[in-house]
């Protein structure tokens, strides 16, 4: 097994001390909250270097990976994916885009002069391609394992260049060393008879205005027939929780009661599905919405930053657009184009959003007073297939 790095330390933002600290305030440290992970039987290993983030910082640091083929292989199928990060890790995520291809179709070196950069690690800010890129591994739990129905996995051509994006909030006094570690367990190319379709929405564009409650939402819909394997949520603190509810295509009907609540923004659960519990038909779809709490004097916006807000719906569906035969020839034959326009198939946003199905509960901003949607509401726990 060859064992992979991803750099994920960097520049760190400048410490940001709560406005009653002084200047005689004692700084501690550091507190070690590095982690390991037993390494796959069979697959990649991703361990992250310590990185010491000082007190009072945010930091948001990319690092480009390079994950070269094990024995010459092309393609390699994923069927399960375990992270483990340090604790109170805002998220981990990694990204990939087209530059991430340029190495194994263009040449050597040709992925980093994409991205515009000689370096290995840079805020994220700073690299000019982040805008184009889209997660292929989001991951806000501390702890988190996704599993895949036996005989669906998701295709990753290599030689692959892809972006890490490590997001820490250090609020004490402390420096803390942290560090994460990624797991990816792949399957022969022989027991694989299905590919996994990645899906991930963000809303855009909305505000929660001082003093109230309101609630977000959109209608991811599947073009074609489907099983869902998984689904997820991220917002920041401000939600109250999320909810996922079924949407029926043929009445246009939202479900009155949720399959999926999020009440624990900072943990939020993954929740798979058994093979054959959860299938949409054309036309069906999935209705997600945050719900905000906003008690300050201040309107919160999705501005990407920990204090602002997101609204993101994830989920793993199968079958993708394309089989596994058609997948693997159109890697082996090395044509770009076609493999960029397969990734964007396979691993990107909803078929299609609609923002004007009406939920369950209002969208209109409320006084924030009163029992809010969520009171009352169980919370979905994560699980596993096996």
């Amino acid at each position: 097994m060859r064992t992979l790095l991803l750099l994920l330390f960097g520049c760190s933002a400048e410490p940001k001390a709560p406005a009653d600290s002084g200047t005689d305030a004692a700084v501690a440290g550091p507190i070690d909250l590095t982690v390991s992970l037993a390494p796959p039987v069979d697959g990649y290993q991703a361990v992250t270097p310590p990185f010491e983030v000082p007190p009072y910082s945010e930091v948001e640091v990319c690092s480009i990976i390079e994950l070269q083929p094990r024995d010459g292989e092309s393609l390699v199928w994923f069927q399960e994916l375990e992270s483990l990060s340090s604790d109170n890790t805002h998220h981990m995520n990694i990204f990939i885009g087209d530059f991430s291809f340029l190495d194994a179709f263009v040449a050597e070196g040709a992925s980093q002069t994409a991205l515009g950069t000689e370096s290995i690690q840079l805020p994220c800010e700073d690299l000019e391609l982040m805008g184009q890129a889209f997660p292929v591994f989001p991951s806000q739990r501390d702890s988190q394992r996704i599993t895949l129905p036996r005989g669906v996995a998701a295709p990753m051509p290599l030689p692959l260049v892809a972006v890490a994006s490590h997001h820490y909030v250090n609020s004490t006094a402390d420096s803390i060393i942290i560090n994460a570690a990624l797991n990816m367990e792949v399957v022969a190319p022989e027991e694989v008879g299905t590919a996994a379709n990645l899906l991930f929405n963000d809303i855009g564009g909305f505000e929660v205005e001082p003093g109230t409650r309101q609630s977000v939402s959109r209608t991811c819909v599947a073009e074609r027939d489907v099983s869902v394997a998984l689904v997820s949520t991220h917002t920041h603190e401000w939600a109250e929780c999320t909810t996922l509810n079924r949407f029926d295509g043929e009445t246009g009907a939202v479900e009155d009661t949720p399959f999926y609540v999020n009440q624990n923004w900072d943990q939020p659960p993954i929740h798979h599905f058994e093979e054959g519990s959860f299938e949409l038909k054309a036309g069906d779809g999935i209705h997600w919405a945050c719900h905000y709490e906003n008690g300050t004097d201040l309107g919160i916006v999705n501005d990407g930053s920990a204090a602002g807000e997101m609204c993101v719906f994830a989920a793993v569906t199968w079958p993708a657009s394309h089989g596994v035969e058609e997948i693997t020839d159109i890697v082996e034959d090395r044509d770009l184009a076609q493999l960029l326009a397969l990734l964007g198939d396979v691993m990107g946003p909803c078929d299609t959003v609609l923002e004007d199905v009406s939920g369950p509960w209002s969208v209109d901003p409320s006084p924030f007073e009163g029992a809010g949607v969520c009171e009352g509401m169980g919370q979905t726990e994560s699980n596993t297939l096996y």
